[in-house]
């Protein structure tokens, strides 16, 4: 009779234990998330960029408003931000360091909400000081001082006057060219046969088209012509 009642509270014991922890068998989906710099340290003044994923349980969950905080070593916060995941639940932060950040650990702090659940992650990143301040933005976004701007321009400026220059000259001389393949040949030339008659007068000689004697002007007709 004892044993018989033993099993029997055993058995009201099982089956309340098995009642008590049927929820947690169906229980919601764990949020989580991730996120991180894209770079293990950056410059001053450069654009940091921060990335992560947000997670219901194996499936990305979309939508949903997630929140950044940028700390340093001595707690202050340097940056704050909201973003949405996208239809992955992906999401990105932006922002540019202080020209004055000190070379030290940051620490990036992104919470969300969903539900009853919360879900937080925290990673770092590294400033460094040791470059110019102003010229650090990444180095495939580094900006070009101003003076070799000018000096390249102007290189390109004296190459293409050059080239201009040089394409005039050789246009100039090849419409010589064409202009002297196209002119006409110059007639030659023909010996006039020139005769002469001698002055009644004054005996010289003198051409025999000519009516007077150029050196007496002593006038010649037709008649007193005297070939020379």
């Amino acid at each position: 009779m004892g044993e018989s009642v033993k099993t029997s509270r055993l058995s009201m014991l099982l089956i309340f234990l098995s009642f008590a922890y049927m929820p947690l068998a169906y229980a919601s989906p764990i949020l989580h998330i991730t996120a991180g710099a894209h770079k293990p340290s950056y410059f001053q003044v450069e654009t940091v960029r921060v990335s992560g994923k947000l997670t219901l349980g194996e499936n990305p969950l979309r939508g949903s408003l997630v929140a950044l905080e940028v700390r340093n070593e001595s707690g202050h916060i340097v940056a704050v931000g909201t973003n949405r995941t996208n239809e992955k639940g992906l999401f990105t932060f932006a922002f540019k360091l202080s020209p004055n950040a000190s070379s030290q650990n940051y620490a990036t702090y992104v919470s969300t909400r969903w539900e009853n659940q919360r879900a937080v992650n925290c990673s770092t990143f590294l400033v460094e000081a040791s470059c110019s301040t102003g010229h650090c933005e990444s180095s495939t976004n580094q900006e070009i001082p101003s003076g070799v701007v000018i000096s390249i321009l102007l290189v390109l400026f004296g190459i293409s006057l050059l080239s201009i220059l040089i394409i005039s000259i050789f246009l100039f001389l090849r419409l010589k060219e064409i202009e002297a393949e196209i002119e006409p040949p110059a007639p030659p030339e023909t010996q006039i046969d020139q005769k002469y008659k001698a002055c009644t007068n004054c005996g010289k000689n003198f051409l025999e088209i000519r009516t007077f004697c150029p050196y007496c002007l002593a006038y010649h007709g037709q008649n007193d012509v005297k070939k020379a």
